[in-house]
C-alpha cells in the first residue's frame, strides 16, 4: 500500500471520522459530492471531499457550515446514526480506511451496470414507441378532404382552439389556482401530451390578473441555479435594479422586491418549463424559495412543468435526500386522451370546417386506439400512447395514405396497417 503524503499546500494530512462513516455504511465519496451544492447550486468536485475527508480542508466556493450542514443532511438521510454524524468532523488519529472501499460498493457498481445494460436493452426492444416529430399532412390530402389548412399545424392561435380533456381541465385549473393563491406544483407528462399548452393558456388566463410571472429563460435547464433564479425574480419585478453580488445580499434583495410587490397586491408565480433537466441540488434550494413569506402569506408559488423524468425527481425513494422539497410539491401527471379521443378529433376538425363522418369510417377510432396502446416487452403491462402529437401524427399518416390510395374515408383496417 503506498505511503501517504504528509503534507499538502502546507497542511498536515488528517483523515476526518467522515471517512471512516462514509466506508462503513457504504456511501462513496462520489455520492456524498453529489448532495453538497455550491454557493451557485453545481455540486462541489469528487476531490473537493477528497480534501474534505482526507485533510480538512473545505473549498473556498462555500462556507464551510453550509458543507457541513448539507453533508450532515444527507448522511441522516442515509441512516447514519445522530451519535455518529456528531464525531464526524473529528480528525480520526489513524488511516486505517485509506484505500478501503465502502461497504457494499462493488456490488453496487455491478448492479449499476447491469440496471444500465438492462435499460438499454429495453430502450432498442420498444421501438413501436411513436416518433414525436411533426408529420405533415400533404397537399394532395388537402385537396382529397377539401381542405384549406392542416388542422394539427398551427391550429392553436388563442383559447378558443384548446381542446381540454376531464383530467386536462382540471389540471390546467390547478395550476390557475396555485399561480393565484400560492402552492407548489409538479406538471409532467409525455412528450406532446400538451404540456406547453397548458403553459400558454395559463399566460394566457392570468394576463389582466394581478399575477406576477417570473418566467427564467434559460435554454438549458440543467444549469439553471439558485443565483439564475434569483436574478430572474429581480429582472421580472424590478427591471433595471443591480443585482448584489453576495448570496446574503442577494437572498434579501429577492425577498424586498417580493414584498414591495406584494404590498401592492400582486401574487407571483415561478415558472420553470423543462424542469425534468434541473439538478436535485437546485429542485432541493426550491423549497427556500417557496419558503420566503411576509407573515402568514406566501410570496411565491411555484409551478414546474416537464417530462416524465420530472416524475422520476419527485420520488423521494430514488432521492431521499430531497423529501423536504419533494413532500412539498404537489405532481399532476398528463394521462392519454383514451376515451377523449372522438371528442379532440372532432373539436381540431371542426376549427377547419369538417366534421368527423366525412372523414372518418365507424371502425377507425378503435383502429387508432389499437394502433397505439403497447405492450411492453417482456411484460404484460399494456400502455396507451394517445396523447395528442401522437395521435396527430397518425391520422396526418392516415389522410396522406388514404388520399394516395383514392379512398374517401379512413378505415380502422387502414390505420392498423400503418
Amino acid at each position: 500500500m503506498p505511503a501517504a503524503v504528509r503534507k499538502f499546500r502546507g497542511c498536515e494530512y488528517m483523515p476526518l471520522k467522515l471517512k471512516g462513516i462514509l466506508v462503513k455504511h457504504g456511501i462513496s465519496q462520489p455520492v456524498l459530492a453529489n448532495a453538497i451544492c455550491q454557493k451557485n447550486g453545481v455540486p462541489i468536485s469528487k476531490t473537493s471531499v477528497s480534501f474534505i475527508v482526507n485533510w480538512g480542508m473545505f473549498p473556498k466556493s462555500t462556507p464551510m457550515e453550509d458543507v457541513r450542514h448539507q453533508a450532515e443532511d444527507f448522511l441522516r438521510a442515509r441512516g447514519v446514526p445522530d451519535a455518529e454524524i456528531a464525531t464526524a468532523w473529528e480528525a480520526e488519529g489513524n488511516d486505517d480506511m485509506r484505500l478501503v472501499h465502502p461497504v457494499g460498493s462493488r456490488l453496487a457498481v455491478s448492479t449499476i451496470a447491469a440496471e444500465k445494460r438492462a435499460a438499454k436493452l429495453a430502450l432498442l426492444k420498444e421501438s413501436t414507441i411513436e416518433p414525436v416529430e411533426t408529420t405533415m399532412l400533404s397537399p394532395a390530402a388537402k385537396r382529397h378532404f377539401k381542405l384549406f389548412r392542416d388542422p394539427f399545424q398551427e391550429d392553436v392561435s388563442g383559447p378558443d382552439d384548446v381542446f381540454l380533456s376531464t383530467e386536462q381541465r382540471y389540471i390546467s385549473e390547478a395550476m390557475f389556482q396555485t399561480a393565484k393563491h400560492g402552492g407548489f406544483l409538479a406538471v409532467a407528462g409525455e412528450s406532446g401530451s400538451g404540456k406547453s399548452t397548458l403553459r400558454k393558456l395559463l399566460l394566457d388566463r392570468i394576463k389582466g390578473q394581478p399575477i406576477r410571472v417570473i418566467f427564467p429563460q434559460a435554454i438549458d435547464k440543467q444549469r439553471l441555479t439558485t443565483e439564475h433564479i434569483c436574478q430572474a425574480i429581480i429582472n421580472d419585478l424590478a427591471p433595471g435594479s443591480k443585482f448584489k453580488s453576495s448570496r446574503e445580499g442577494q437572498a434579501r434583495q429577492v425577498k424586498d422586491v417580493l414584498m414591495q410587490s406584494s404590498g401592492a397586491d400582486n401574487s407571483h408565480v415561478l415558472l420553470i418549463e423543462e424542469a425534468h433537466d434541473l439538478s436535485i441540488g437546485t429542485l432541493k434550494y426550491l423549497k427556500r424559495f417557496f419558503e420566503l413569506e411576509d407573515g402568514f402569506k406566501k410570496l411565491l408559488a411555484i409551478v414546474l412543468i416537464g417530462q416524465t423524468e420530472l416524475r422520476d425527481k419527485l420520488d423521494e425513494q430514488r432521492y431521499p435526500d430531497a423529501r423536504e422539497v419533494i413532500r412539498r410539491c404537489e405532481l399532476a401527471e398528463l394521462m392519454p386522451l383514451n376515451a377523449d379521443l372522438e371528442k379532440y378529433l372532432a373539436h381540431k376538425f371542426k376549427r377547419v370546417g369538417l366534421e368527423l363522418s366525412m372523414l372518418f369510417a365507424d371502425d377507425a377510432f378503435d383502429g387508432i386506439r389499437a394502433r397505439l396502446t403497447k405492450t411492453k416487452p417482456g411484460r404484460r403491462e399494456v400502455y396507451s400512447q394517445l396523447y395528442p402529437l401522437v395521435v396527430n401524427n397518425l391520422v396526418t399518416k392516415a389522410m396522406n395514405r388514404a388520399a394516395d390510395l383514392g379512398i374517401p374515408t379512413i378505415s380502422g383496417d387502414l390505420v392498423r396497417e400503418l
